[in-house]
């Protein structure tokens, strides 16, 4: 490819007139060679340091090639990723001066035999984890529970209200799979906000909010299973 003769004639419509490129071209041609050289690397430094640029303003991007499932999300920068270990898939966290302030985690969500579709049988396992968490923690509310969609994507949710080491924390579970019949792992999502964090969103603002607004809602609007 012959790039002078490409800048000095790109594919330009003619109703649009001369390039920026052809309006330069016979400055750039009087000018001495050395210093055409250095405004062409100068260009390429420019060009380099907005590819940068637009990269490192981009959220981080978690990829997963299952199993249990292949899947994606997005996270704000505000969120770091910490070290993990089977069957904890991604583990987020953003810290406050006084300790957590929002986690999103994605762990492996083993399923037993079941016939039928999966709806029948996440609101039992959902239940079940329920009466779990009430009996190990006295400090664990149920606030609501019921189906949802992410991303078109059945599942079961529960949200909930807790105290860790004495702070008041709202949080959500998601089970959810890739398909509505024949899995026997999925995913599940598990949320916990501060809920100071929330006082910005338009009200009313409970438990139910967790996911829907803040730091938590690009990394489970943003799944999508490939």
């Amino acid at each position: 490819m012959d790039v002078r003769q490409l800048w000095r004639s790109p594919p330009v419509k003619p109703q649009y007139g001369q390039s920026l490129p052809q309006l330069l071209a016979p400055r750039i041609d009087s000018l001495p060679r050395i210093l055409a050289r250095i405004l062409a690397a100068l260009a390429v430094v420019v060009v380099a340091v907005l590819v940068a640029l637009i990269l490192r303003l981009r959220d981080p991007v978690y990829t997963h090639s299952g199993p249990p499932a292949s899947f994606s999300t997005t996270y704000s920068r505000a969120m770091t990723r910490e070290p993990v270990r089977s069957p904890v898939l991604l583990d987020l966290r953003e810290n406050s001066s006084v300790g957590l302030a929002a986690s999103f985690e994605i762990t492996t969500l083993q399923l037993p035999r079941y016939s039928g579709e999966i709806s029948g049988l996440l609101p039992v396992l959902a239940v079940n984890m329920i009466r779990h968490l009430q009996a190990s923690d006295p400090t664990f509310v149920l606030w609501s529970q019921g189906r949802t969609r992410i991303n078109f994507v059945p599942g079961y949710t529960f949200a909930f209200q807790r105290k860790i080491d004495g702070r008041p924390y709202w949080g959500r579970y998601v089970l959810i799979t890739p398909q509505i019949s024949g899995d026997r792992e999925g995913l599940l999502l598990s949320m916990l906000t501060d809920p100071a964090l929330l006082s910005a969103a338009t009200p009313p603002i409970t438990p139910d909010s967790v996911g829907s607004v803040g730091v938590l809602f690009e990394p489970l609007e943003r799944l999508r299973f490939s």
